[in-house]
């Protein structure tokens, strides 16, 4: 690995930039010590959804000048790694994920709606858990569970509304790639776990609910994939994740 190449002179700072300008976000840097032919904020080696997380944590962790201190380019830094070796899962895995990610009690966004919306979003989390285990629902349930949801949600406002918005555009995905139909997904759960922050930070928030989301997808992916020369994708990234972290942060503080 060429670190000077990667620390003369970039800085962790929000938003896009292009080559040459000497800042990026911390999947800017998996990108390029993965040898992605373009530096890209969405590497080869991450699951979409995952860099999208990380991409709005770097963006919440910056500081009023739009850079990340030391500190806040490490953990930025840290779940960037950890995403490494996630693409390529199965689409089992990934609507496993969808099912936690509406429903866990500790990540989870169902705990933000209104107690009259909970069983649309049960009822989509338990369309994604038969999918999961192999048993794909017909087309016909996922547009009814999908227009409940849309009624659900068109009767509540702010976190509430958006955990049933989450729900609802993870069954739009009929037709389109599951992994890019999740962006939207992404985008209401990060707004209903911001809504919902109170007196904590919404970079606090967000920042806990990736790491959260992070760690589920590796437990899936290690779970629904047959383990292969004793490590599967997800584990081999885990394993290098102390030492590359190591390296990048001492290089950050020269």
């Amino acid at each position: 690995m060429d670190l000077d190449r990667i620390t003369h002179p970039l800085r962790l700072a929000r938003g896009s930039h292009h080559s040459g300008s000497g800042k990026g976000c911390a999947m800017n840097v998996i990108s390029y010590i993965n040898g992605d032919p373009q530096v890209t904020d969405f590497p080869t080696c991450s699951a979409r959804p995952l860099s999208l997380l990380v991409q709005s944590s770097n963006d919440l962790l910056a500081g009023p000048d739009g850079y990340l201190s030391p500190e806040a380019s490490v953990l930025a830094l840290d779940l960037a790694w950890q995403t490494v070796g996630t693409a390529d899962v199965p689409d089992t895995v990934v609507h496993a994920w969808i099912a936690q990610l509406l429903t866990s009690p500790t990540w989870g966004v169902l705990r933000y709606a209104k107690i009259t919306a909970h069983q649309a979003i049960l009822d989509i989390a338990a369309l994604h858990r038969a999918a999961a285990a192999g048993e794909m629902p017909e087309i016909a349930d996922w547009d009814a569970a999908g227009q409940a949801a849309h009624a659900a949600a068109e009767t509540l406002r702010g976190a509430g509304r958006r955990a049933v918005q989450a729900a609802f555009e993870s069954t739009r995905f009929v037709d389109n790639d599951l992994l890019m139909a999740l962006d939207k997904v992404v985008v209401h759960a990060e707004n209903a776990h911001a809504l919902a922050s109170g007196d904590v930070s919404t970079a606090s928030r967000i920042t806990e609910f990736t790491g959260h989301a992070i760690s589920s997808w590796r437990d899936l992916a290690s779970a629904f994939t047959a383990p292969t020369a004793g490590a599967t994708p997800a584990s081999q990234g885990r394993e290098t994740t102390a030492v590359s972290l190591s390296i990048a942060g001492s290089a950050m503080r020269r």
